[in-house]
């Protein structure tokens, strides 16, 4: 795939990385204490969080590993996560500028990988997930939390329609099934460990994306003209003109383990 889906996504995240470091969402969900306890950790392990934005994972991991590498595609979150960490008086962490593609580590470096909220963005997963599998130690767990579609093909397209519009860097929410076959591929087993819905004010993420008013008034008629089905998937709640309130995304926390 050609680099430009990659350079959409560093314009995207450049005009609004501080929002990344303050949004709830990334900042405090709790499926950040899912994630940390859901696998063994002695403290002796590097950890690897792939796609950083403002560094909410790996300073969560910081505490319960040796050393934390954090990477992003996109300058201005690197910035903002070197800022989040001096902040915080964290010193066991780093963090670089790097294609989840084409990651800039020896093989077989660290013990644990996490990725969170930043999958679907990835313009080629497969090949990110091989870089995974390939800087993963034997016996060492990926970590991914993400948005995913549902195996029903009519609410597949109507959440990848949505969040298509709304974000332009978007690529794709992948259904839990894709993600098993690519896990396989990568040579990484599949273990889902927890679903949920995540609740989402709708004005609040359109205005963190920055989407422009006729983008975000076709997003109003999408969620209107949702299908019973389709509003009952993705909690569609709308006020008395019919206007979005809320809706929620499906997201999974799954594990993939080297041999």
């Amino acid at each position: 795939m050609k680099n430009d889906g990659k350079d959409v996504a560093r314009k995207q995240f450049s005009q609004n990385a501080a929002d990344y470091r303050n949004e709830s969402v990334f900042a405090e969900g709790i499926d950040l204490k899912e994630m940390v306890s859901s696998v063994p950790l002695t403290g002796s392990e590097r950890l690897l969080d792939i796609g950083c934005g403002a560094g909410h994972t790996a300073l969560a991991f910081a505490p319960y590993v040796a050393q934390v590498v954090g990477c992003d595609l996109t300058p201005a979150m690197v910035e903002m996560a070197r800022d989040l960490a001096h902040e915080r008086q964290i010193g066991n962490v780093e963090f670089v500028v790097s294609d989840a593609e084409h990651l800039p580590f020896a093989d077989s470096s660290f013990e644990r990988v996490t990725c969170r909220f930043a999958a679907h963005h990835f313009p080629d997963i497969k090949a990110a997930l091989r870089e995974v599998s390939r800087v993963l130690k034997p016996g060492g767990t990926f970590l991914l939390v993400d948005h995913y579609a549902p195996e029903d093909p009519e609410l597949d397209t109507f959440v990848n329609d949505l969040d298509r519009l709304r974000d332009p860097s978007h690529v794709r929410e992948h259904r839990l099934s894709e993600y098993q076959t690519f896990f396989s591929e990568a040579d990484l087993t599949f273990q889902l460990k927890l679903t949920w819905d995540l609740p989402l004010m709708f004005d609040n993420w359109v205005t963190r994306s920055r989407t422009p008013s006729e983008a975000k008034e076709w997003l109003v008629n999408h969620l209107k003209n949702a299908s019973p089905k389709a509003r009952d998937a993705f909690c569609v709640q709308q006020d008395e003109r019919g206007y979005p309130q809320s809706f929620c995304l499906k997201c999974a926390l799954i594990h993939g383990i080297t041999d």
